[in-house]
């Protein structure tokens, strides 16, 4: 079954929509990668769905079991099934299959008074996918309710914001960090010691996918490394030193993903500029930045990552991209 671990803002407030009858009917769900939003995206789901109205979700029902292992015939995730149905046909139109799928959604639910539709990542979206959505959940049927999942707010556009209701995933705290990673079981069965976990919170500040991810040696690791060199270089000023780390990335996934590390610690260096506390993750290079830069323009380079993550399903040319991303980087820094 479905453990969460932190996120106690964002489950206090979905509590509170539970608790007086208002479950919104599109509910976006926003935060870092591997903060756990497809996690906290499969519990609404239940919420939605579980039997037992007073205690959703009870995670003991028939409703709840079958969602938990993604076999609830009312919990849709259609995305990943129109992704690969694509790369298998690439003449097929990704729009028309997800208008194909909305059209389906006009008849009832099987098994439940309710169909919950989980679309993850909506900020890789297109335009033109998210104006289709929009259609979607802008007249919705009284049965059909809608979660959506996004790293970041900023490319969802903004007549998909104004009908969604948003919730900020928060992450792990420390102790709840190191029970996940101690429990955590690795492909190739090593455990993580206490003095590993905690230098991976120092790192991560209580984001629990991101750091599985980068002890396991998934992608993180390198669109990680290449964003803390990046940042680094910023705020030495060395200019080619961060075309060579954005560079350095494999895929237009990995740069995108570097982009995202990016913006977060770019807002975190201006939140803590303004003088709020040191955040849990990435200190280093957010005191780093806070000391070499005034409180503009570290706010104009945020803006600019914010912008250029938003290119991402533009499809440019990575080298040409990474370069951009320097550049726009440098010139924001030099206002």
């Amino acid at each position: 079954m479905i453990k969460i671990y932190g996120k106690h803002l964002a489950m206090q407030r979905i509590e509170s929509f539970r608790s007086s009858g208002r479950m919104p009917h599109a509910l976006l769900l926003y935060g870092a990668k591997g903060i756990g939003k497809r996690t906290l995206a499969d519990y609404v789901a239940m919420t939605y769905v579980c039997e037992d109205k007073q205690h959703a979700p009870c995670m003991k029902c028939r409703s709840c079991r079958l969602a938990a292992e993604h076999g609830f015939p009312d919990i849709a995730y259609p995305l990943p099934m129109i992704e690969e149905e694509h790369k298998r046909d690439t003449k097929k139109n990704m729009v028309e299959m997800l208008r194909a799928f909305i059209a389906s959604c006009s008849a009832k639910p099987i098994d439940s008074d309710v169909r919950v539709v989980v679309f993850g990542q909506i900020d890789r979206l297109s335009v033109q996918m998210q104006n289709t959505l929009l259609k979607f959940i802008e007249e919705p049927l009284d049965f059909n309710k809608y979660i959506f999942t996004a790293d970041n707010k900023a490319p969802v556009i903004q007549t998909v914001l104004s009908r969604v209701t948003a919730v900020n995933v928060d992450p792990a705290d420390r102790e709840e960090f190191a029970e996940a990673l101690s429990e955590h079981k690795f492909e190739d069965e090593h455990t993580v010691p206490p003095a590993r976990i905690t230098e991976l919170f120092d790192m991560f500040g209580g984001n629990i996918g991101a750091a599985i991810e980068y002890e396991a040696g998934g992608e993180s690791v390198q669109y990680l490394a290449a964003a803390l060199k990046a940042c680094d270089a910023v705020a030495a000023r060395r200019e080619l030193d961060c075309l060579l780390a954005l560079l350095s990335l494999k895929t237009r996934d990995e740069l995108f993903g570097t982009i995202g590390v990016i913006a977060d610690i770019m807002a975190q260096a201006a939140v803590f500029k303004s003088g709020a506390a040191l955040p849990g993750a990435f200190r280093k290079q957010t005191v780093r930045l806070a000391e070499s830069f005034s409180l503009e323009k570290i706010t104009a380079m945020y803006e600019e990552m914010n912008r250029l993550y938003g290119k991402s399903y533009t499809n440019p040319n990575q080298k040409l991209f990474a370069a951009e991303c320097t550049s726009s980087l440098m010139r924001a820094a030099a206002r």
